[in-house]
């Protein structure tokens, strides 16, 4: 797969089910493999348990916007560096910093290797890249 498809996965991806207000299973079905894996600050989640996280953020959030900062790719390899500035359903705001190494293969996401960072918001908002129960 060449470096800009592989790229344009991952920017899809990230538009598509991160920024989105709906929970999407069938869309995550479609851009994210069955065997998918994430690490998040230290955090493992394997495909049910990022299901069981997006289903979880799409209800405790009104929106969620991305600010990508910088993106590249090499081969099956895509890293970002993005912003995601959530406005929760309470009312409380929160900003928060993206590192991420993806794998893509076969036109679908695989894996990522992911840390997170508060810059704005509540401290108990500090987990919002790996929350999987309220």
């Amino acid at each position: 797969m060449k470096e800009n498809s592989s790229i344009a996965v991952v920017l899809d991806a990230l538009q598509r089910v991160v920024a989105c207000s709906q929970h999407q299973p069938g869309l995550i079905a479609e851009l994210f493999s069955e065997d998918y894996r994430q690490q998040v600050d230290g955090k493992a989640l394997d495909y049910a348990q990022f299901m069981q996280h997006m289903a979880l953020l799409k209800q405790l959030t009104r929106s969620m916007a991305l600010d990508i900062i910088a993106v590249a790719g090499q081969g099956e390899a895509v890293l970002t560096h993005h912003q995601v500035r959530v406005e929760k359903r309470d009312g409380g705001r929160s900003l928060v910093k993206v590192l991420a190494h993806f794998t893509v293969r076969d036109g679908k996401i695989c894996a990522c290797d992911e840390l997170t960072q508060l810059l704005e918001g509540e401290h108990g908002d500090r987990d919002l890249g790996s929350r999987v129960s309220a």
